[in-house]
């Protein structure tokens, strides 16, 4: 495979990767590995495709082959750390960032990193300072003025957020990011019809990406309550590693069993009977749950058409 053929197969995958076409980038990565399976920067950027899907370990397993292959690479320490951080993993995020801030102490894209592990971690003001260093550092791209506007959401300011998400999306206008803030500003201000077409908006572009899927169930949340109950268990019990989702479910459970045998010791068997009854009815709807809310969803994506010039 000839050098400029890599390269070409590489910025494919960039194009790819930067219109949400996740899949493509991934397919695009494959082949050029396939040809030359010592390509460090495609095994980091692989990497960095496979968090978008959530397949976690693979995603570690290919930036560690990045910084193998090439131990002074500051992407490839850049790819490990965003593995670590959707593995929640900050301690290893944060030593692969300072690694990687030491090769490129200029690269928006590192501090941008160190915002979003800091946004992760829940150290906000860290974050706000970091985000704003990327925005200075790379005015011209759309994806640090976004993580931007999430921080000056969470920290309430939200007519600054909004500033901030239009400005992307006047440029940007299929930036799923800015428009999932903007969504959030809209839902806030009470208008969750403008909050769901953003959110079918960014779930249309990329139908996998967590923050719109979070949008909408915010939207649906609001809507219907039933189901947002689900939801808010759903993005509490998946907000981290598989490890720590089946500590929690087993968790919930032994808590049961632990409250069927202590309900009786202190005296209060009655209770013994409606706890079993609640347990039942807790199963039956996280199992029946998912289905109507994801069909609902559909039908939504359906029918939702956008306002022209919206």
């Amino acid at each position: 495979m000839s050098a400029s053929s890599s390269e070409a197969r590489y910025r494919m995958a960039e194009r790819y990767y930067a219109h949400g076409q996740i899949d493509a980038a991934i397919d695009a990565l494959l082949r050029l590995l396939g040809e030359d399976a010592d390509h460090s920067d495609a095994h980091a950027f692989l990497a960095l495709c496979l968090i978008k899907r959530k397949r976690l370990h693979a995603a570690a397993l290919e930036a560690q082959r990045a910084l193998e292959l090439e131990p002074e690479s500051a992407f490839a320490h850049l790819a490990s750390a965003v593995a670590a951080i959707a593995q929640r993993r900050f301690p290893a995020a944060q030593a692969h960032l300072q690694s990687a801030r030491e090769l490129a102490p200029e690269s928006a894209a590192v501090a941008d990193a160190f915002a979003r592990l800091y946004r992760a971690w829940g150290r906000d003001a860290q974050a706000l300072e970091h985000a704003r260093r990327a925005c200075e550092l790379d005015p011209d791209d759309p994806d640090y003025p976004a993580l931007l506007a999430w921080l000056e959401l969470r920290r309430g300011e939200r007519a600054r957020a909004e500033e901030l998400a239009r400005e992307v999306l006047r440029a940007h206008p299929e930036h799923v990011e800015a428009l999932c803030v903007l969504g959030h500003c809209e839902l806030a201000r009470g208008e969750p019809e403008r909050a769901r077409e953003h959110a079918a908006w960014a779930l249309q572009i990329d139908p996998g990406d967590a923050d719109a899927l979070t949008l909408l169930a915010a939207v649906k949340a609001r809507q219907s309550p039933l189901l947002g109950l689900w939801w808010r268990l759903q993005s509490f019990l998946s907000g981290g590693s598989r490890t720590r989702m089946v500590v929690l479910l087993l968790a919930m459970f032994l808590l049961y069993r632990i409250a069927l045998i202590a309900l009786p010791q202190q005296g209060l068997p009655q209770w013994v009977g409606p706890l079993s009854y609640g347990w039942l009815v807790f199963c039956a709807y996280t199992w029946i749950a998912p289905t109507l809310f994801w069909r609902s969803v559909r039908k939504e994506l359906e029918q939702v058409r956008l306002r022209p010039g919206f």
